[in-house]
């Protein structure tokens, strides 16, 4: 390789969306933090759950921009009964993955919406928003492309194969990841 050629993969290297800056100084461990969303508490919409001391974090921004780097759907146990999670991992400032309950409206109105973007929407930046329902039950996710501020609208129908829909948003994420 010639000098002007590793010039040129050092230069695409550190262009890659797929870098991460490293950041000199004190700073938060790599590992991702957890974000939950609900409307279990009156103060916030999504919040981070402190387990040292058994209380959460409220979160009081809507929004969280980052680029998806995977989700996942992972079953815990709670009260004695397997309960799935949808888990997807977003790089910000920082690693985050966003928890929510499989059959939540929150989870249905995000997976459903990745399902339908395409997986180029994978290799840039978008907004996850909370957004509150009429009920203190509702919560609903809204997706964003923060270049223009459009929302990302894909109702689904009654009848959807969830499981279905999962694996197609799973697919796209990992086919912009393994092509970006």
């Amino acid at each position: 390789m010639n000098t002007e050629e590793l010039l040129k993969a050092i230069l695409d290297e550190m262009r890659s969306p797929h870098r991460s800056p490293v950041t000199l100084g004190f700073g938060h461990p790599p590992k991702p933090r957890y974000i939950y969303a609900n409307r279990q508490y009156s103060d916030c919409l999504w919040y981070f759950w402190n387990g040292a001391k058994s209380e959460h974090e409220p979160i009081a921004h809507q929004a969280l921009t980052g680029l998806i780097e995977k989700l996942e759907i992972e079953t815990k146990e709670f009260r004695g009964k397997p309960d799935p999670k949808v888990n997807l991992s977003i790089r910000a400032d920082r690693p985050y993955i966003i928890q929510a309950g499989f059959d939540t409206l929150f989870a249905k109105g995000l997976l459903y919406t990745l399902s339908r973007l395409p997986a180029e929407a994978f290799r840039q930046p978008v907004t996850i928003a909370v957004e509150p329902g009429e009920t203190e039950q509702v919560l609903f996710c809204r997706i964003y492309n923060p270049s223009t501020g459009k929302s990302v609208y894909a109702p689904y129908p009654d009848e959807v194969d969830w499981v279905a829909v999962s694996q197609r948003a799973i697919d796209k994420i990992q086919t912009a990841q393994a092509t970006g």
